[in-house]
């Protein structure tokens, strides 16, 4: 599954997941759903924001990544109107988010890492109670469907496991059919097939339509999977921001290809396209690393051809996002 993300200032959004672009037309007034300008917050001396600007459009999904520590949290409750900033300015679907939040409350959706709900509710009864919050709420059994809840339907929210409290979570975010959606960590207490879920929730064009999406995540693969752009955030800034896609070309290029030959094999004919690692000389396996792919598989082919060694059980492999995030945040293990 791959998306990208491309606009310009004529008014034109194209959002591309699996080949197929859809292009919508939007106008000034309504270009952004979340513009942020120079925002920054402090607590004391920790400075949690500097200065940290972005726009975020109709449409996308964005990821919000970054270490323990690094402002994601302080960053997302600004957004959200759960806390105010010291300096800069952030406005959530046309409203500003130290005035006038309240009218805008029944166009947003949040889902929260660690929600405290009513233990002796039952799952539909706190779906019920949501609805009469909003004007136009979807369907309770709709709800329930979506996340994969059905058997649950009437069980006491205090014997739900981890992973369901958290997809009834995500279904609570969905009462209202926001047109902007803030997800914490969804998906981190889930198991493979929930976690599917909620990505196939999320990407279901049909159902969210023009929704906007801001994610919070620890997880690579969900953001390198869902969003159409990330942020790196890490010590109050933001260190990069584009589609997984480009930031991986342009913070770690190249290819691994790797390969299983015979022991000891000379493989110095490569040295001029490769940088050859040798990751078990005695079994043969072997690891090329080439800043462009074509040229680098001919020239192995060649090799193989001329018969001066065998090139077996051939894997290509690039850089993920988390190879990006490690790049930018560093390796070191943050508390």
């Amino acid at each position: 599954m791959t998306q990208s993300f491309a606009s310009n200032r004529a008014g034109t959004i194209i959002l591309a997941r699996d080949g197929r672009s859809v292009a919508a037309t939007v106008t000034d007034a309504d270009w952004a759903s979340v513009e942020v300008r120079e925002l920054r917050k402090a607590y004391g001396q920790v400075q949690a924001l500097k200065g940290v600007s972005f726009d975020v459009y109709p449409g996308e999904i964005v990821g919000v990544l970054g270490p323990n520590g690094a402002g994601k949290t302080t960053l997302i409750e600004i957004l959200e109107g759960l806390r105010m900033p010291d300096d800069g300015t952030a406005a959530v679907l046309g409203a500003d988010v130290r005035r006038s939040l309240k009218s805008i409350r029944d166009r947003m959706g949040v889902a929260m890492q660690a929600t405290a709900l009513p233990p002796l509710l039952k799952v539909r009864e706190i779906i019920e109670l949501y609805t009469a919050l909003y004007s136009h709420p979807r369907r309770p059994d709709e709800l329930i469907e979506l996340v994969g809840l059905e058997e649950k339907g009437t069980s006491l929210i205090r014997h739900l496991s981890g992973g369901q409290s958290q997809r009834l979570t995500v279904a609570l975010a969905l009462v209202g059919n926001p047109e902007l959606l803030f997800l914490d960590e969804p998906t981190s207490a889930l198991d493979p097939q929930g976690r599917r879920a909620i990505w196939d929730v999320l990407l279901d064009e049909e159902r969210r339509a023009n929704r906007t999406v801001i994610l919070a995540t620890h997880q690579m693969e969900e953001a390198q999977q869902l969003c159409s752009r990330v942020a790196v955030l890490d010590h109050g800034a933001i260190l990069a921001m584009d589609t997984p896609t480009y930031l991986i070309e342009q913070h770690c290029p190249g290819y691994l290809i790797r390969f299983e030959t015979v022991p000891d094999a000379d493989l110095t004919v490569l040295e001029t396209s490769f940088e050859v690692e040798l990751t078990d000389a005695a079994r043969g396996l072997v690891a090329l690393r080439a800043d462009r792919l074509e040229p680098a598989m001919e020239s192995l082919m060649a090799a193989r051809r001329q018969g001066l060694f065998p090139v077996e059980e051939l894997q290509v492999e690039r850089k993920t996002l988390e190879d990006v995030f490690l790049q930018l945040t560093g390796r070191g293990i943050r508390d």
